[in-house]
């Protein structure tokens, strides 16, 4: 993730970078999570926890009767939640794709961030196929109990260039962990199909957006400057010159063009919520 044109990101490591995402989201976290009205005294999963920003806030709204389990495979990222775990919470080392361990119909819901990617092993996804997954997950909820999977499904960070950022988006950095050759069938926009296809019901898919607006601080160009590699680092291969030229003009730090430079600067990004009832 680190961007060597950004000196503020300059040795990166991929926990501090997860740190800035995580609390760059978290606004837009909080209101989803204040959205799902999960009960009080509620028992459940955060599949693919991350370092449990996120499992706080769903433990905070089930309250101190309820409890939530964050699990990761990262090593790294359990460590870290533990340090900052909350009275109602528990983080454990696991894998999405082998959760017997976990005992049949014992959570209310489960909530999953970014984690249930369908695309190839290389990639770093999970699974080449999301049914083995869900699966999974329907055994460990109870009776009439939720799923929830959230994904990153658009952005709009270059205000006043939409055929530049058009271009850089058919890059594999901007499309991945989809790739040429996969299923239709198996982009996450389908992921009410692999919740039927599991045994949900009443599966359902809402949106929401967050605002990006400037003036912006120093965390919040370090976030955009993150994301910016991470969708576009690759896109010299894939865009004309000309147009490289110009998004490196645009985006770098040093260019007295920096459209983050800008006292009204104005971006987005949303998440994707796919529902389902056991």
């Amino acid at each position: 993730m680190e961007n060597s044109r950004d000196p503020t990101n300059q040795n990166l490591d991929e926990l501090s970078a997860y740190i800035l995402l995580s609390e760059f989201r978290k606004p837009l976290m909080n209101s989803i999570i204040k959205s799902l009205d999960l009960p009080d005294g509620s028992k459940g999963l955060d599949a693919g926890c991350g370092i449990g920003v996120y499992t706080s806030l769903l433990a905070k709204v089930v309250g101190l009767k309820g409890f939530v389990i964050g699990l990761d495979i990262s090593e790294e990222f359990i460590s870290y939640a533990n340090k900052k775990n909350r009275e109602n919470t528990e983080f454990i080392i696991g894998d999405i794709n082998s959760l017997d361990h976990l005992q049949a119909e014992s959570f209310d819901w489960i909530w999953s961030t970014d984690t249930v990617w369908v695309g190839p092993k290389e990639l770093g996804c999970p699974s080449e196929k999301p049914k083995g997954i869900l699966d999974g997950f329907y055994r460990l909820l109870k009776p009439r109990g939720v799923i929830f999977l959230l994904f990153w499904t658009s952005h709009k960070f270059l205000p006043g260039y939409p055929l530049l950022e058009a271009k850089l988006n058919t890059s594999s950095g901007a499309t991945a962990p989809f790739v040429n050759g996969m299923p239709p069938m198996n982009h996450i926009m389908n992921a009410k199909n692999w919740l039927i296809n599991s045994g949900f019901k009443d599966a359902s898919a809402k949106t929401y957006v967050a605002d990006i607006k400037g003036p912006l601080d120093q965390n919040t160009r370090r976030v955009l400057q993150i994301l910016f590699q991470m969708f576009w680092g690759e896109a010299e291969k894939t865009v004309s010159q000309e147009d490289w030229n110009k998004y490196e003009n645009i985006t770098n730090p040093h260019s007295r063009e920096n459209i983050l430079d800008r006292n009204h600067y104005y971006g987005f990004y949303t998440y994707t919520l796919f529902k389902g009832v056991k």
